[in-house]
């Protein structure tokens, strides 16, 4: 089955993509003063590989852990992580759009963020703005709404240095490109918004604000 874009684009025009750095924060200061529904797609991640099926989700389904004799996901080889991560979203993806599909029957505005297949959202979603931190101060591990990396500092099975170098492997499959616009926001004339360890959360929410057409 094969459903146009104009199809799906229709059924999300209340829905507003917020990616990049500090989405959460502003998701949550966004829904706080206006009621707005947040739809976390990093939430959604179990509940829907449950739903997968091999045969047409593979990779939500495949077992790389155990293919590569680890115990934790940030063990795996780095280029491991990323193409999983790819095919991984790829497949995520329009099982996010039916929720969000429904969602929007029941909500006037619902604010999504979180990482997604982004070329597949691009050309049916209304409303989409990219947030880019060029600061300093950010730890993708460092948040309540994160998967925390305390898990590997507990393992007993492991040496220091062991531990050092998975917890290393994580860091730099979540980041290093603080600063920089991804070129897939700039082709596709994706909204940016910079904001620096200078920027007040409530000067970032402003410009989404302003930007998203937002009024009380």
């Amino acid at each position: 089955m094969y459903i146009s874009d104009n199809i799906i684009r229709n059924r999300l025009k209340n829905v507003y993509f917020i990616w990049g750095r500090g989405k959460t924060t502003v998701s949550n200061r966004l829904r706080d003063k206006y009621s707005f529904y947040v739809y976390r797609t990093d939430d959604g991640r179990d509940r829907l590989r449950k739903a997968a099926d091999p045969l047409y989700q593979p990779y939500m389904c495949y077992d790389f852990e155990k293919e590569y004799n680890v115990k934790d996901f940030w063990a795996l080889p780095r280029k491991v992580i990323d193409e999983r991560e790819k095919h991984f979203l790829a497949e995520m993806t329009p099982m996010i759009f039916i929720d969000l599909m429904i969602l929007s029957e029941t909500h006037n505005v619902i604010i999504c963020e979180g990482d997604i297949d982004y070329k597949a959202v691009i050309p049916v979603a209304a409303h989409t703005v990219h947030l880019c931190n060029r600061g300093t101060k950010f730890d993708f591990f460092n948040r309540p709404d994160h998967e925390s990396l305390d898990t590997i500092k507990e393992r007993t099975d492991l040496s220091e240095t062991e531990k050092e170098s998975i917890i290393q492997n994580a860091y730099s499959s979540v980041g290093g490109n603080e600063g920089i616009i991804p070129e897939w926001v700039i082709k596709n004339g994706v909204k940016n918004i910079m904001w620096d360890d200078s920027t007040s959360i409530e000067q970032t929410v402003s410009e989404v604000e302003e930007y998203f057409e937002f009024r009380l």
